[in-house]
């Protein structure tokens, strides 16, 4: 039998962050990174992953000091005021990528399975599958994404392994590229990019509460980033190999593209790459319910008290989620209707909710970590005091005692 306590165990952690990682980077870091030249691509994959590492052991090490939750251990630091400002920074955050990525998937299905004008219907049902998914609970969530995991890599890997004789080596060398300062500037373009695509790691900060073993939090989201980067280094290899790195650069989804070409022995599917834009479907549509998942819970917790928060019942969580859809689902038409608009808030995001993602964490390092040292002292302190006053209780005691 299930449990229902809102909690969920390490092994689904791993498969819901898989699927968070993987669903956008692998439609989009390989036509970025083709734009380096021949295999340097491969190289902005293990540099961001690496970076990807070291962020997570920031996270990791902000768990193991929370008192509660992350909004209680900012508090430590920055200050009740502050500490809610950055809540709110964080669920902007959360719900603008929701709408990215809502409006990722609606394009696609549009582009694959649809026709263009109906978008804004295709958006329309994307949150509100997204808005049932995520109304349900971290719980029920992570059960449908536990059972679907090995559903959708199974295919993916035999697709993929049907690709690799098609692979043509000698268009990944250089694997340093042209080594003039243009492919290095495409390196760490590339790797800031790939790093951003593990940004979903920082939803670790908010999922201890909802975790069985916090302890195992981390290890299990390093062993979903381990298995996103393998995964993205094998298929940018494949696909490299098989377009080059000039036809590459010029593909729009080239995954998709890919699955196209596969040919299945006995060829008794016709259109593959409509089958496996369900798989894609999956992928982008975890990512979606998880930001507006995460960006109702943190904007609750930051404008609501502790004990609200707690008590809340779920007629008021559910306007919660149906307001922030709203809001999803109209900055993800806005997107649509000016692409200026979405190139403008990537490049925002690049240059401003990355570093942001990045720092808090690491300047809460510092900061939480003296106030935390100073409340200790003066714990220690008061028991030294109290230890202190029960003894001279104990000697006057045993005085009054002696005395009579």
């Amino acid at each position: 039998m299930f449990s229902s306590n809102d909690k969920i165990s390490s092994r689904q952690i791993k498969r819901l962050l898989v699927f968070d990682l993987f669903g956008a980077a692998s439609l989009l870091l390989p036509s970025q990174l083709a734009k380096s030249g021949d295999g340097i691509g491969v190289w902005s994959i293990l540099a961001g992953m690496a970076f990807a590492g070291i962020y997570l052991w920031m996270l990791h090490t902000c768990c193991c000091r929370m008192p509660s939750d992350y909004m209680e251990y900012l508090k430590t630091g920055w200050g009740g005021f502050l500490a809610r400002l950055l809540y709110l920074c964080y669920a902007c955050l959360s719900i603008v990528t929701c709408a990215w990525a809502a409006k990722l998937l609606a394009e696609l299905m549009c582009g694959t399975l649809l026709d263009n004008r109906e978008f804004p219907w295709a958006l329309l049902v994307v949150l509100l599958l997204a808005l049932y998914g995520a109304a349900a609970g971290m719980e029920a969530r992570a059960r449908v994404y536990e059972l679907l995991f090995w559903v959708l890599v199974i295919p993916l890997v035999i697709l993929l392994l049907l690709c690799v004789r098609q692979v043509q080596v000698m268009q990944w060398f250089p694997l340093l590229g042209d080594g003039d300062a243009i492919s290095w500037s495409f390196f760490w373009s590339g790797t800031w990019q790939c790093f951003a695509a593990f940004l979903p790691l920082t939803f670790v900060l908010f999922l201890i509460p909802h975790v069985q073993e916090p302890k195992k939090t981390c290890r299990a989201a390093a062993g979903a980033t381990l298995l996103d980067g393998i995964a993205l280094v094998v298929l940018y290899l494949i696909l490299l190999g098989i377009f080059g790195s000039g036809a590459l650069a010029k593909e729009e989804y080239p995954v998709i593209t890919l699955m196209g070409m596969v040919k299945i022995p006995g060829d008794f599917i016709k259109r593959l790459d409509a089958v496996m834009v369900g798989g894609w479907f999956f992928t982008l549509y975890a990512l979606i319910g998880t930001t507006l998942y995460y960006g109702v819970v943190i904007m609750r917790r930051a404008l609501t008290g502790w004990e609200a928060y707690k008590k809340a019942g779920g007629i008021g969580k559910q306007v919660w989620f149906l307001a922030l859809a709203v809001a999803a689902y109209g900055i993800a038409y806005w997107f649509y209707l000016s692409p200026q608009a979405e190139v403008r808030a990537m490049r925002m995001f690049y240059l401003a909710g990355v570093p942001f993602a990045v720092l808090v964490p690491a300047v809460s390092l510092f900061l939480c970590k003296g106030e935390a040292e100073r409340r200790q002292r003066a714990q220690a302190v008061a028991e030294m005091v109290k230890a202190g006053l029960e003894d001279e209780q104990g000697v006057f005691s045993a005085g009054k005692q002696q005395v009579k």
